[in-house]
């Protein structure tokens, strides 16, 4: 049993720590798909939105690999942030609130 922790520590230690691209996707990809859920956004604004946040990743990924991890984080994100606002994690109000955050936020980093 130690052994078997000892060994996942390990593995742990040397995995890749995910790059900027990624960490943006996760968060960009969670608030996005609270917001999809909530009637409160329209789908205009979710779409603009998400083109913004997925030109943003793709500038930031430094080549076509982490570009491709990032879109799969991406889309993770987006069930996450989707099975948040279904099972209560997240509120509407609270996904409505860091879906204008994200807004601002993309906003300014052009």
């Amino acid at each position: 049993m130690i052994a078997t922790a000892l060994l996942a520590a390990v593995v742990l230690a040397q995995a890749p720590a995910p790059g900027k691209a990624e960490a943006l996707a996760a968060l960009y990809g969670r608030t996005l798909g609270a917001a999809a859920e909530c009637t409160g956004i329209t789908r205009e604004r979710l779409e603009a939105a998400a083109a913004q946040a997925s030109a943003h990743v793709k500038a930031v990924a430094p080549g076509e690999a982490a570009q491709a991890a990032a879109g799969a984080e991406l889309a993770r994100g987006v069930d996450r942030g989707n099975r948040d606002v279904r099972t209560g994690v997240i509120t509407c109000a609270q996904a409505e609130s860091e879906f204008g955050n994200l807004e601002h936020d993309l906003a300014a980093s052009r």
